[in-house]
């Protein structure tokens, strides 16, 4: 068996101890690392080489292990390896407390590099540059070959108990991949092509994109086949990406449908720090939380103990853990993830500017190893956008006690520039005045220095303000005019707008084996193709729906406009047609809506006549989510007034009679808007009918997942009512399903009678 270990891994599993650090100065130190230890790099005599790669083979009871790292700087001539800290501490406090790791983490660069360069001895320096004022406290040490030896084995033994229980596991998990068979008699219409598609493109390297009906098994027809490929050694890990909990319920469903069936591997479901939070508030400080205070002292503990016992780590088992442990369980389950084959989390942990998973995404050996599949995709194309999307406002700096003069003065200069700039709304341009940007930056470093200096933590309005300058100052290194603009929406408000994703999900996607992007609406494939960044090369496979036709009942009055300037006129005949649609079989019923507005408008029309009103709210919490979904399990009559493209119209499966028929009234088009038409217009300038591209796509893929709520299965029955004149146009009905037959209706007797036919029939 062959072994690859990160130096830098290995000595912070191993050697931490202590506290989780969550503050305010923690997150600044990270963030400030790379602009510091660039400045020290720079400065580099030229002998000395920065960013070397080392690495050197070694055997523990017979297993080869390649460590390797990274040594931020060294002198070959001179035998001298330097290692770069940013630190707050003062020179006093460093000689006080010397940090273990960092000198363990220069030994080991020390040992691979005198057994490469057979030395006898290697001098090592670790430099710490200091954020409040950028002294440099510099600790150099001669070490011979022998004790950095001694020393690395004795990590490495440290390490040993966790490695061979994952050795003992990787047999047994690799075996369980390679005999797993298909968990049902059979497969559904499609799902096995699905399947056979998924695995030929990641043994391929390459990216695809499947467009897969409702019904036909999508999580268990991509899942499947990416696990065998683990198992016959064409992948080494899955990552299954979604935007929605329900979409990660379901992800684990089907890891326990498998396990069910033979398999036995280890998966980890990554959750946001405020949702796994224990606490009743987030303050990641040791003082304030007593899961953070001591966490690294009781991890190694808790990791075996989960290891052992469980294969698959969803979020209850990850807390129930970190209870047992009083382990932090954000930090536990991105431990976790170090030691799981199967991860699923949110679309932000690949492809998020700034929250991505580190763990995974700087480790390119691991990511060349893994399949990412990527679940309800259609949705990555708006999330991309707003990714890497990003706003200042004016009044950010106002209720700001400012505990320096100079603090103050750059703030107001930042505050004063910024309004001077957005004075005329609706102005999009495509360069910021430089001097904005270096008046942002002098603040940035002043609020530093202050954080490095302050005894405690800070008041929270100034801490927010940095962070939010920081995330600003990101968002513009991944600027390019091509793709984004800067707008004024609003006086007062600056707004850089990502309008093309392409290019930054494509770096993201690029890192990995292979990319599977599938959801029921794809389609166009080229729109999504190039909104997605799949690449000019990405596959495409439509599969077909594995419902009979006949069992949705599709009708369609065209002489009905739902257009903003009619609502009021056709309020009456809408009304009428939902009743029926409501009344015609006693059941549930959905009536989804481009707005809260127009849902209001309709559903106090219908008040008349309406005893089983649902209603979806704004800001609705995951627990009213909930409850809001089971009364369609518990109840029947049930009316749902919801909104497309929002919780309940994507991701939620009512199947058999929790679901009777659902009508969707209008297009769904986007609403025409300032940042919408730059969005056409820039699309247009690129070669494409930005119309298409900025309105049409995203409208109908709303209007194809609400319908995809009523057949589930193959014993649904259902009817699908569509109000909008529109839908007669036949470039619209060419974009909408094939398997849809549409049937208009001139008048709600008709359409009485055609529903009355219909159930009759089944």
């Amino acid at each position: 068996m062959k072994l690859r270990w990160s130096v830098r891994k290995l000595i912070e599993f191993t050697l931490r101890s202590g506290d989780i650090d969550g503050g305010v100065l923690s997150h600044r130190r990270a963030l400030e690392g790379i602009r510091l230890h660039q400045k020290l790099q720079d400065a580099y005599p030229p002998r000395f080489e920065s960013e070397v790669d080392i690495s050197t083979v070694l055997f523990k009871d017979g297993t080869e292990i390649l460590l390797e790292g990274r040594m931020d700087g060294i002198d070959r001539e001179g035998g001298e390896i330097d290692e770069i800290k940013s630190t707050t501490a003062t020179k006093e406090e460093l000689d006080a407390h010397p940090n273990a790791l960092h000198w363990a983490q220069l030994k080991c660069y020390g040992y691979l590099y005198c057994k490469n360069e057979e030395k006898d001895e290697v001098r090592l320096r670790l430099r710490y540059i200091r954020v409040e004022d950028e002294a440099v406290f510099t600790y150099t040490e001669v070490f011979q070959k022998s004790d950095l030896e001694r020393f690395v084995f004795d990590v490495i033994d440290r390490y040993w108990e966790i490695q061979k229980r994952l050795d003992a596991f990787s047999e047994t998990e690799i075996a369980s991949m390679r005999a797993l068979r298909f968990p049902y008699p059979r497969f559904r219409p499609g799902q096995r092509e699905t399947s056979v598609a998924v695995y030929q493109r990641i043994r391929e390297k390459g990216a695809l994109l499947i467009q897969a009906p409702t019904g036909i098994g999508k999580t268990l027809a991509t899942l499947f086949p990416a696990i065998k490929a683990v198992g016959e050694d064409i992948a080494g890990a899955v990552f299954y990406a979604t935007g929605r909990s329900t979409q990660k319920d379901l992800a684990f469903q089907t890891l326990r449908l498998l396990e069910e069936n033979g398999l036995a591997t280890k998966s980890v479901e990554l959750v946001a720090r405020e949702k796994a939070c224990l606490n009743d508030t987030t303050d990641c400080r040791p003082e304030a939380c007593p899961y953070a205070k001591g966490h690294y002292d009781r991890l190694i503990e808790g990791i075996i103990d989960i290891y052992e016992r469980e294969n698959i780590f969803d979020a209850h088992t990850i807390r129930t853990y970190s209870e047992t442990h009083r382990l932090c369980p954000f930090e536990f389950g991105l431990d976790l993830s170090n030691f799981a084959r199967v991860l699923v989390g949110d679309y932000n942990y690949i492809f998020h500017p700034k929250s991505f998973l580190e763990r995974l995404m700087e480790d390119r050996k691991r990511t060349r190893k893994t399949a990412l599949l990527i679940d309800e995709a259609h949705n990555l194309c708006d999330r991309g956008r707003d990714m890497y999307s990003g706003k200042l406002n004016v009044e950010d700096f106002d209720g700001i006690d400012y505990p320096t003069a100079r603090l103050k003065r750059l703030a107001t200069a930042v505050q004063e520039k910024l309004e001077a700039e957005t004075q005329a709304e609706n102005r999009a341009f495509t360069s910021l005045p430089k001097t904005l940007t270096i008046q942002i930056e002098n603040l940035i470093d002043e609020l530093a220095s202050y954080f490095a200096a302050v005894k405690g933590e800070p008041d929270e309005t100034l801490t927010e303000l940095y962070f939010m300058l920081l995330d600003w100052q990101n968002l513009l290194s991944y600027y390019d005019a091509d793709d984004f603009t800067f707008f004024v929406p609003r006086r007062g408000a600056l707004a850089l707008l990502c309008l093309d994703a392409k290019q930054v999900l494509a770096e993201r996607r690029r890192r990995f084996l292979s990319a599977i992007y599938f959801s029921a609406t794809l389609k166009p494939f080229d729109y999504h193709a190039h909104c997605l960044g799949a690449g000019d090369d990405a596959a495409k496979y439509a599969a077909p729906s594995p419902f009979d036709p006949a069992h949705l009942l599709i009708l369609h009055p065209p002489e009905i406009s739902v257009k903003y300037k009619d609502r009021v006129r056709s309020l009456d005949a809408v009304s009428e047609y939902l009743r029926i649609l409501s009344e015609s079989k006693t059941g549930n019923y959905i009536h989804f809506f481009p707005s809260y507005a127009y849902k209001d408008m309709v559903a106090e029309k219908n008040k008349d006549w309406e005893d089983a009103m649902h209603d979806q709210t704004p800001g609705m919490t995951e627990r009213e989510r909930r409850a809001f979904i089971q009364r369609f399990f518990a109840e029947s009559p049930v009316h749902g007034y919801c909104v497309m493209g929002g919780v309940f119209s994507e991701g939620v499966d009512l199947p058999d009679t929790a679901l009777t028929g659902a009508s969707v009234l209008t297009l769904a088009l986007p609403t025409i808007s300032p940042e919408r038409e730059l969005l056409r217009r820039q699309f247009y300038e690129k070669g494409y009918n930005g119309f298409d591209y900025a309105y049409t796509y995203p409208g109908l893929i709303k209007v194809v997942q609400a319908a995809g709520r009523i057949i589930r299965t193959e014993t649904d029955r259902g009817v699908l009512l569509l109000l909008d004149r529109r839908f007669s146009d036949p470039a619209i009905r060419a974009l909408l399903p094939d398997h849809w037959h549409i049937r208009s209706v001139s008048s709600p007797a008709e359409m009485q009678s055609a529903i009355d036919t219909f159930w009759r029939n089944q």
